[in-house]
């Protein structure tokens, strides 16, 4: 028979074992992640060099892939503790590194919005007459909203006397989070649009499409986990 200390024995035997293999499972879908956004950017990269960097809508996907489904993704994973790359960085460093990554890739994605907009106001086309472009426009709005709140999470400090840093930096991880997943909705929704119709088969099509879901649900479990614990924080 085995006493209540035997069984604590053999507990604490099966925890290390059972973090061991959450590491590992955790390394496995970390890298898988890398390599899919990775793969989307070079597939789509190609496909826009087929279609030509001459024409403005070239450059309107390119720069919006590249600001959500790269530098958007990355900046988010980096900050999770399973991330491969950003591991030996200090908290404070992560930070950095995070808002450098996500200016650049806010920057891509508003200069490549704003010249479709452009490009469709030259040649008088309709402005938001497609889902895509309405998800993509609410994204664009909520961008706006994250940069605001990340400004107040990056000086919570700061301001702790007018509110508590937990509630500005819980505003940005939502607002951010509804954001990047409206952006990479959109992404989905432009893999039927003619540029990628035209210069791929649909089995390109059918992968990107898988990948970037993929993507997007793997980004956010580092931003889910350090919700619920905020979450949790607040209902004490």
């Amino acid at each position: 028979m085995f006493t209540a200390s035997d069984k604590e024995l053999v507990a604490d035997k099966k925890k290390p074992v059972e973090n061991e293999w959450f590491c590992m499972m955790e390394g496995i879908f970390n890298t898988l992640n890398h390599t899919m956004i990775g793969v989307v950017c070079i597939y789509t990269s190609w496909l826009c060099w087929i279609n030509g960097f001459e024409k403005l809508y070239t450059w309107h996907v390119f720069l919006t892939l590249i600001g959500y489904h790269l530098l958007m993704a990355e900046g988010i994973v980096l900050l999770y503790s399973g991330n491969g790359w950003t591991q030996k960085l200090t908290h404070s460093h992560k930070r950095t590194v995070h808002w450098l990554i996500e200016v650049v890739g806010c920057s891509c994605c508003v200069v490549g919005i704003a010249l479709e907009i452009y490009f469709r106001e030259s040649t008088n086309r309709r402005h938001f007459s497609s889902s895509h472009s309405i998800v993509g426009l609410v994204s664009l709005a909520f961008l706006a909203l994250t940069l605001v709140n990340g400004l107040m999470a990056l000086f919570a400090p700061e301001l702790r006397r007018r509110i508590r840093p937990i509630y500005s930096k819980l505003g940005h991880y939502l607002t951010g989070t509804v954001c990047y997943v409206l952006g990479m909705v959109a992404i989905v929704l432009a893999y039927e649009k003619k540029i990628y119709r035209q210069n791929t088969i649909t089995e390109g099509i059918t992968m990107m499409t898988v990948f970037t879901i993929a993507v997007t649900v793997l980004s956010m479990v580092g931003v889910v986990k350090t919700v619920y614990n905020q979450v949790k924080t607040l209902a004490k």
